[in-house]
């Protein structure tokens, strides 16, 4: 069966863009299923006149696109205005002059702390305010669109990094996620979604047929992307590599004060579904300990139908703060990207704190068990709420 992004769904393209002075959001992941980038595609084919730059470039030419506040896109000539930086989180009133739409098209990691998601939501807010057409190009949900799993993170918390009652991870496409915010949250943007073609929601990444492109640098495979769903919470760990420097991000844990090989025989008694570790040693060359011999771990996914990223990554702290108690050296709040933060009643003092949502599990109040335990009727209520706006069957 033909499957394809929506970029590859040409009818209903033509529908949405055709007539209009178009703006695109996107980046080097937004390509078609022959790999020819979004960019160009809609620059032959439609009126396309500005590009709006989020993380990484709207070629992932950058590695912090938040320092580029404007350049031209020298393929095609057309200027490119950031709406992630200090200053900005969105498109501004000024920004939208001249278009009649604006178009995202941009993969993303199916999880919450991956802020396209919020870029996406302060386009809408933008546009609502505008009163201008907004048009996602749907994008297949690269760890399938039925598991959610995770901590809940509460009303009051909007950040780039956890905001609209979402679970770690949430089991929906970025068009299904715009439009369950725009309804559930009241945005009141005048959105369209060019859907996905043939893709089923229970369907990884991998299982499509379609060549993985990397969303962002440390994602380069699906195994990768589905690990991040709770490795991404050792970011929040300022003395514990995560894989990052090496060529498998997330797939790997280490530092050079780890007792690897204990940990691996504690990780591996606890049974825990569809996982196994093993015990290794590396070097990063880049991030946390780069250059130094680290003692580690590497997580080998052997079940995925049945492996819990996030009971998994949170386990795995636990285990090493029995191991090493008192040594485990927790992030600020500001570390991440260095952008405009929304206002947020809910506020952090450390960074692991804003990624899960909570600092009950590093403040001891709950062991991992207890604190997914009492998410679990919230997880329970998101996926009654979300399934309201699948587009897909499973």
């Amino acid at each position: 069966m033909f499957v394809g992004n929506g970029i590859d769904n040409h009818p209903a393209l033509d529908q949405a863009l055709k007539g209009k002075r178009l703006g695109l959001i996107t980046n080097g992941s937004a390509v078609d299923r022959t790999l020819k980038p979004t960019l160009d595609i809609l620059h032959e084919k439609y009126h396309l006149t500005k590009l709006f730059n989020t993380i990484y470039g709207v070629r992932t030419e950058f590695v912090y696109g938040e320092r580029v506040l404007h350049y031209t896109d020298i393929p095609t000539g057309l200027p490119v205005e950031s709406i992630f930086h200090r200053e900005c989180n969105g498109p501004t009133e000024e920004m939208l002059q001249d278009l009649d739409a604006v178009v995202f098209d941009m993969k993303e990691a199916g999880c919450r702390y991956y802020e396209y998601l919020y870029c996406l939501a302060n386009a809408m807010r933008a546009c609502a305010k505008a009163k201008m057409p907004f048009i996602v190009l749907d994008r297949i949900a690269p760890i399938n669109g039925v598991d959610v799993e995770g901590v809940v993170c509460p009303s009051e918390m909007h950040t780039m990094v956890g905001d609209y009652g979402l679970p770690n991870r949430i089991g929906l496409t970025i068009g299904e996620f715009a439009q369950y915010i725009n309804n559930e949250f009241m945005i009141g943007c005048d959105l369209k979604v060019v859907p996905n073609v043939g893709w089923r929601r229970s369907q990884y990444y991998d299982e499509t047929g379609l060549p993985w492109i990397l969303p962002s640098p440390n994602l380069p495979h699906t195994t990768a992307n589905l690990l991040y769903a709770g490795m991404c919470l050792f970011e929040g760990i300022s003395n514990i590599n995560e894989g990052r420097g090496t060529s498998k991000p997330f797939e790997l844990i280490g530092a050079p004060w780890l007792n690897a090989a204990e940990l691996a025989k504690r990780m591996n008694e606890k049974k825990l579904d569809g996982v196994a570790f093993g015990n290794i040693f590396y070097i990063p060359v880049s991030s946390k300990h780069a250059k130094e011999i680290c003692h580690g771990l590497q997580i080998h996914v052997l079940d995925r139908k049945t492996f819990q990223p996030v009971r998994m990554a949170l386990t795995l702290i636990e285990e090493i703060r029995k191991l090493h108690p008192d040594t485990l050296e927790w992030a600020g709040a500001t570390a991440g990207h260095d952008v405009k933060q929304p206002d947020s009643p809910v506020q952090f003092d450390y960074y692991f704190d804003k990624l899960l949502g909570t600092s009950d599990f590093r403040e001891g109040v709950y062991t991992a068990d207890q604190l997914l335990e009492l998410h679990r009727p919230k997880v329970e209520q998101y996926r009654t709420s979300k399934c309201k706006y699948h587009l897909y069957e499973e």
